[in-house]
């Protein structure tokens, strides 16, 4: 069985000579990272490997209109194989090469094709899914199940409709967990509790338990509890609980900052390449995936 995120083509020709010799090549890709770049048409993008070891790589540009490294594809957009657009292409060169050669429009003149094959039929399959998300609030998405049934989707403390493992304030206090999360106990990782009542801060919102909420411990209204404070104990009015300050009303206004990791897998079926090669064994084989993490902003309710 071949290893994942690897081609191995079985490539025939015949030498200069008559004797009817066939040279055997075999080419691996798989320690090598799916890169991928735009391409010069509308809407045209190319992955590509590039070999570590020896000047070869392999490449497959298509145009899509649907496609993209941050958009979940329910079902894998499939595309054939053909002619000027959608095309596979192994190649050998004479120097090493970089992504340069395949995401700039000139590529460098001191690099010559050696060898060169082209996949003549095969259908492509692309695949974007998200594969992990966390709102990097300094609690692991796992431990954010605090109902324990293993559906990360139904722990909502705050009721906004944000599950913990996404939301970066779980209690919904304009202030956001990864804050609440240190406490001043030495050689303490537990999560700050303030009142003592066995509920960490971060999952309770109202900390000091003084009967008024944290967020509405907010003097000056602008959203934030952390920078007011009691004039004469100099302390933060939502943790202490004998502060003598007035309620007032301010909404969750903070916006929700997730880390979303997207995963793209490229593989190609029915794969036949021209040229002295009919006995090409793998017709279907992994291109591998490549990993996208970025931050997505939203505003909460």
């Amino acid at each position: 069985m071949k290893k994942l995120f690897s081609f191995l083509f079985l490539l025939l020709f015949f030498t200069s000579c008559d004797d009817g010799d066939v040279v055997i090549t075999s080419f691996e890709f798989d320690d090598v990272d799916l890169q991928i770049c735009k391409g010069a048409k509308s809407n045209e993008f190319v992955f590509f490997k590039i070999s570590k070891t020896i000047n070869e790589a392999i490449s497959y540009s298509f145009i899509s209109e649907t496609f993209s490294e941050t958009i979940v594809t329910p079902t894998p957009i499939s595309i054939k194989l053909s002619e000027g657009s959608n095309t596979l292409i192994y190649r050998n060169f004479n120097v090493p090469i970089t992504a340069d050669y395949f995401c700039s429009n000139i590529p460098s003149s001191e690099i010559t094709i050696v060898e060169e094959l082209n996949g003549v039929t095969g259908t492509s399959e692309i695949l974007t899914e998200i594969i992990t998300e966390d709102d990097d609030d300094g609690i692991p998405a796992e431990q954010e199940d605090l109902n324990g049934n293993g559906n990360l989707e139904d722990d909502d403390t705050d009721g906004d409709g944000i599950p913990n493992y996404k939301d970066q304030d779980d209690d919904n206090d304009n202030i956001l967990t990864s804050v609440e999360l240190p406490n001043d106990i030495p050689d303490n990782d537990d999560p700050r509790d303030t009142d003592k009542d066995g509920i960490p801060d971060y999952l309770e919102q109202d900390d000091d338990n003084d009967g008024i909420l944290t967020r509405n411990e907010d003097a000056d209204k602008n959203g934030n509890p952390r920078d007011d404070r009691d004039p004469d104990s100099g302390k933060l009015f939502y943790l202490d609980s004998e502060s003598t300050n007035t309620a007032v009303t301010v909404e969750p206004s903070l916006d929700n900052t997730i880390k979303t990791t997207f995963r793209t897998t490229l593989s190609i079926n029915g794969l036949v390449f021209d040229g002295n090669n009919q006995n090409f064994e793998d017709k279907n084989f992994s291109f591998g995936f490549r990993d996208v993490t970025i931050p997505k902003t939203t505003k909460k309710e």
